[in-house]
């Protein structure tokens, strides 16, 4: 189902010295002491087994480290599909679909802290602003709802949408929601085409913006001022960029370039994958890519972290692969993950 500190010297080189650089076998492995300044890795899972896990890999990649949630929590499975993670000052909220959870634990140990189980419904997302955190549900049939929690994670209200919601991001003071039935599935169709603001201070939907053009919404992504919303179909790509205390966007059309997929942003630069599993790079309103992947397998996750793009080639029956690149397209690592490797994270 689909829609991912660097130890000091002196411990890194004791983890490295007493394990080999790719462990996978949880019941034989000691968790190092920390995971700071490195990459998160989300595994999804295979859906009907409780296989989801999150993979640790240091900013060196001399230490991949699997399944880091089992081993700091006393060999507790996490579920079956691990959506995805986001941060909120040092804790990681892991929001798991199946079963509907969201659990909670500190970023750099990685031990628990909580779990929020009340009021989801195959959750997807998460954001953050002030006190309160907000969930995307879709279980793309009657649930398209975004939950409201406060600061003990006690449920507030649930906002609900005519239509699915899907990513969400905070941004400029408000809540930017994916409001749109992009084709999930063989019998789902698009239902509309709009992304969704949350104001908080009353936690109601203030301002619907309907995006321009007839392609589905793949991805959104935001940072503190602007949310980037980039959608594409067998013709053309284009991006949005919002300004979020308005909500007034700019629309930029990317023409002969087909089936972007995925959305990146790192250091104020943005990134998108498509659908023939090359890099493009965003410079204002143009696009150039960067490398073709030379992918034989179907891509799932992507990222641009740093210097490096992180792509997964997924296997929801056995471990995934992921390869690791520059921005010139060398490839500097091949790795072995999770079953479902769906998303990189800057730890």
């Amino acid at each position: 189902m689909k829609f991912s500190k660097l130890i000091t010297v002196g411990l890194a080189l004791t983890a490295i010295f007493m394990t080999s650089c790719e462990r996978h076998d949880p019941e034989d492995e000691t968790p190092i002491s920390g995971y700071e300044n490195g990459i998160l890795i989300t595994n999804e899972g295979g859906f009907s087994t409780p296989t989801a896990s999150v993979s640790f890999l240091s900013n060196d990649f001399s230490v991949n480290e699997s399944d880091i949630f089992a081993k700091n929590n006393n060999s507790e499975k996490l579920g079956n599909v691990l959506q995805s993670i986001s941060f909120k000052g040092d804790l990681a909220y892991l929001v798991v679909n199946k079963p509907s959870k969201i659990e909670i634990v500190n970023r750099n140990n990685f031990q628990k802290t909580g779990t929020i189980t009340t009021n989801l419904d195959q959750p997807r997302y998460i954001a953050f602003h002030g006190n309160h955190t907000y969930v995307t549900n879709n279980n793309f049939f009657d649930v398209k709802k975004v939950s409201v929690f406060d600061a003990g994670n006690q449920f507030v209200k649930d906002i609900h949408f005519p239509r699915y919601a899907e990513k969400i991001t905070s941004s400029g003071g408000y809540i930017y929601v994916q409001t749109d039935g992009v084709d999930y599935t063989p019998n789902e169709v698009p239902t509309g085409h709009s992304i969704s603001r949350i104001n908080p201070a009353n936690n109601e939907v203030d301002k619907e913006i309907i995006l321009t053009d007839n392609a589905p919404i793949r991805d959104m992504v935001s940072d503190q001022n602007f949310v980037y919303v980039l959608t594409s179909d067998d013709q053309n790509t284009y991006l949005y960029t919002i300004t979020a205390d308005s909500g007034i966007f700019n629309k930029t059309q990317f023409s002969g370039i087909t089936q972007a997929r995925n959305l990146a942003l790192d250091q104020g630069k943005i990134y998108f994958f498509t659908g023939d599993n090359t890099v493009h790079a965003v410079t204002g309103n143009s696009s150039a890519p960067l490398f073709h992947t030379n992918s034989s397998a179907y891509v799932y996750g992507f990222n641009v972290i740093g210097p490096h793009v992180f792509i997964s080639e997924p296997s929801f029956t056995s471990d995934s692969t992921v390869k690791i690149f520059n921005l010139s397209g060398a490839l500097v690592k091949t790795l072995s993950t999770g079953i479902g490797t769906n998303g990189f994270y800057k730890n």
